[in-house]
């Protein structure tokens, strides 16, 4: 039904992608930090790739609630330095398998596309924030893709505290779609991320996703996770946690990697 939609679409990501590479080979490349990925929790961070430095993420994820089983292969997304505080993000389609007692349903996902500005630092007590504004892309299968965009955007803040700790709080808000009925889905997040020497950094974290559709009851989030760094350019990361619906648990856990050029 939202094919026509979807074929513009797509055509359009896929000029987007080689210009923001293009634009960051352009860029002169600075000393930049090891790499830290997006993919640990969802309380994120507030970093932003270095200008002409090009960061691909990816990995898998399942989640199993009594006789439902979801899986993500894929969870790529391509981050792109367009300036010292800016970065250009494009979230690939992503291969999603849902098994049911009832069905099996499979097909790619909607892409993404968004910009992550980092505001300011932490400093002097305050806080580092961080605002991203994007939007999914109808590109996915007719019986996985929301069928139409997904505004969304997000405000994270990273502080700075004693003995190598990190507290994160994230909010965002998704103007979603789901069967043609559009609801507003809001996510609150806090998290604690610590480093566990010089290639290793955990995080714990705590997250509310509430949703105005009708008959939607909110969601509770338990979250560990830790990442792996390789070498100054590759990092492992892998998690697990539960998700809280009206007392009903569904377990999930995820493994990905990141490297950046």
């Amino acid at each position: 039904m939202h094919a026509p939609l979807a074929r513009p679409a797509g055509r359009a990501l896929t000029v987007a992608l080689p210009l923001l590479l293009a634009g960051a080979c352009a860029t002169a490349r600075p000393a930049s930090a090891p790499i830290a990925s997006s993919r640990l929790g969802i309380a994120k961070a507030t970093g932003t790739v270095a200008p002409g430095r090009v960061q691909l993420e990816a990995g898998y994820s399942r989640g199993h609630q009594d006789g439902r089983t979801r899986e993500l292969f894929g969870e790529t997304l391509v981050r792109v330095g367009v300036g010292p505080r800016t970065e250009g993000r494009i979230g690939l389609s992503s291969y999603q398998r849902t098994v049911t007692p009832a069905a099996t349903v499979t097909g790619l996902g909607d892409a993404s596309v968004s910009v992550k500005h980092r505001l300011r630092d932490a400093a002097h007590g305050l806080p580092a924030v961080a605002v991203l504004l994007g939007t999914t892309v109808p590109t996915g299968a007719e019986k996985v893709s929301a069928g139409e965009l997904q505004p969304e955007g997000a405000l994270m803040t990273e502080w700075r505290l004693p003995a190598g700790f990190r507290a994160l709080g994230t909010a965002s808000f998704r103007d979603a779609v789901a069967a043609g009925d559009r609801y507003g889905l809001t996510t609150l997040a806090a998290g604690a991320r610590r480093s566990l020497g010089d290639h290793v950094t955990g995080q714990l974290e705590y997250a509310q996703v509430r949703s105005t559709r009708a008959g939607a009851a909110d969601a509770h989030h338990l979250r560990a996770g830790a990442m792996l760094r390789i070498t100054p350019t590759l990092q492992l990361d892998a998690w697990a946690g539960r998700a809280t619906t009206r007392g009903v648990h569904e377990h999930l856990f995820g493994l990905g990697f990141a490297r950046r050029w």
